[in-house]
């Protein structure tokens, strides 16, 4: 019955961690949820419909642009100007905040860009960019319809920053695993010594496996559809250390 016992209660130290773990990193939320910023200057947004799709990433944290331009360039210096503008205060040698998510559509030239700030272009990098751009944003926008490519766009944002969480949480569960069972492993050798199943041999032997003696025991949205890029969506982020390169960000650009 004791050994029954301690085998219980060696997996339920095991298993309480790690569903700890999982139930923490599925539950919990950004501490302070970000913002969406729209500016739609054709009119085509459906606002609900955008609102609801970035809905799961302001409640990341997410700092969410969406730019809908009659004019703009198709070299990303307007969507950059336009950023500097709507974050007040944030350096226009910064391609992004940090924080933030930028989706820019220009119909005069055609042109569209996916910019993510650093906090999320480890999952989000250039190339990932460049296939949601071109896999969901561009055959809507050919398709003159903007709103589900937008939709679309953010919904990929969300899963794709979901997956890396699912990953990152698999990789800490599998290291809490390890420990505990290293752990596990030390109580039982110490136990063993202490309670003398494992003993040095007093006597030589010319067989070096002779001189152990061993006994084996049995883891909200914030709209606005003016076009005054001058508002401000909060306080710029201090956790800043990009530079003009905009090494720390990722982004894609391209005709639609």
């Amino acid at each position: 019955m004791s050994i029954r016992r301690g085998l219980h209660l060696r997996i339920f130290l095991l298993l309480a961690p790690i569903a700890l773990l999982l139930l923490t990193g599925c539950t919990t939320r950004a501490a302070s949820p970000g913002r969406l910023f729209v500016t739609d200057e054709t009119e085509r947004l459906r606002q609900l419909e955008v609102a609801k799709a970035a809905a799961p990433l302001v409640q990341r944290g997410v700092k969410v642009v969406v730019l809908i331009v009659q004019r703009g360039d198709n070299n990303g210096d307007d969507l950059t100007y336009r950023l500097t503008a709507i974050n007040q205060g944030y350096s226009s040698r910064d391609r992004i905040p940090p924080d933030a998510i930028a989706i820019y559509v220009s119909y005069e030239p055609r042109y569209a860009e996916l910019r993510a700030g650093k906090n999320w272009s480890d999952a989000l990098t250039d190339d990932v960019l460049t296939d949601i751009r071109t896999r969901a944003l561009n055959p809507a926008l050919r398709s003159d319809d903007v709103t589900d490519g937008v939709a679309e766009t953010l919904r990929r944002f969300e899963s794709t920053l979901m997956w890396r969480d699912i990953k990152n949480l698999i990789i800490i569960a599998i290291i809490v695993i390890i420990v505990i069972v290293v752990i596990l492993i030390i109580v039982g050798i110490v136990r063993s010594l202490l309670s003398g199943n494992i003993q040095w041999s007093s006597g030589s032997s010319d067989d070096p496996s002779e001189d152990w003696s061993y006994s084996s025991s049995s883891r909200s949205s914030l709209w606005d559809s003016s076009s005054d890029d001058s508002r401000s969506w909060g306080s710029s982020s201090s956790d800043s250390s990009g530079g003009g390169s905009g090494s720390d960000s990722s982004s894609s650009g391209g005709s639609w």
